[in-house]
């Protein structure tokens, strides 16, 4: 499935009733199996684009098309139900319930969506193993390094088969080696046909996306292909 973004604009009012302008005509095309990232510093705008792509924010001015699908022309319902079908998003907060362990933690947005869990278990194990995690499946996410939370936050993203993953500062507070393990893996997840859409600071994911967006002010400044 292609994404296009049309002439976007984002703007918010501020509490003392002043507008801010979060993003300035962005137009963008993201076709099937691009791995592509926006970077930029805090306050540029770059997660605001995400949650537009996504469909969890509506633009002030433009459009977003999901395949044919006109998101300014859907109702709420509409796009919330295509957007469980479509995206797999990693937050850069985990949002874990602490209650739960991992393996039902990941399992959570089957049971939400009414999908029979016994049916996806095969694929939730080779899951888990793909991604190194089979062995805290019984860990609750207090017991959890930074780096592990964030692989459970993968796994629990792609437990619904999407055929986009966006991910919002996926190597925020990681260390060395654990950034390097999500790059590995964000990397043969796209060989595997999946699209992967990013927004960073860290300018070490334009080694290893197909297109890098230098965002800066609401506005893409920069763009490099690897093509």
């Amino acid at each position: 499935m292609n994404i296009k973004i049309m002439n976007v604009s984002k703007r918010f009012q501020s509490i003392e009733g002043k507008y801010i302008e979060s993003l300035k005509g962005i137009n963008l095309d993201i076709n099937y199996g691009n791995y592509l990232s926006f970077i930029g510093p805090s306050g540029s705008g770059k997660t605001t684009l995400l949650k537009i792509i996504s469909g969890n924010l509506r633009p002030t001015t433009g459009d977003v098309l999901w395949g044919k699908h006109r998101l300014s022309r859907l109702k709420e319902r509409d796009i919330h139900y295509l957007r469980r079908s479509i995206f797999g998003i990693v937050f850069q907060d985990s949002y874990f319930i602490n209650d739960l362990n991992v393996q039902d933690n990941i399992l959570l947005p089957l049971a939400i969506n009414n999908v029979l869990i016994k049916e996806k278990m095969e694929y939730y194990n080779s899951l888990m193993n793909s991604l190194g995690i089979d062995k805290l499946q019984k860990r609750f996410p207090i017991e959890l390094s930074g780096g592990e939370k964030r692989k459970v936050a993968i796994a629990r993203a792609l437990i619904s088969s999407p055929v986009v993953l966006i991910a919002d500062e996926p190597t925020a507070n990681l260390d060395e080696a654990s950034a390097k393990d999500l790059f590995n893996i964000f990397r043969n997840l796209n060989k595997m046909g999946l699209t992967i859409i990013v927004a960073t600071h860290d300018e070490r994911f334009g080694k290893f996306c197909k297109e890098t967006y230098f965002i800066r002010d609401g506005r893409i400044e920069e763009f490099f292909s690897r093509r």
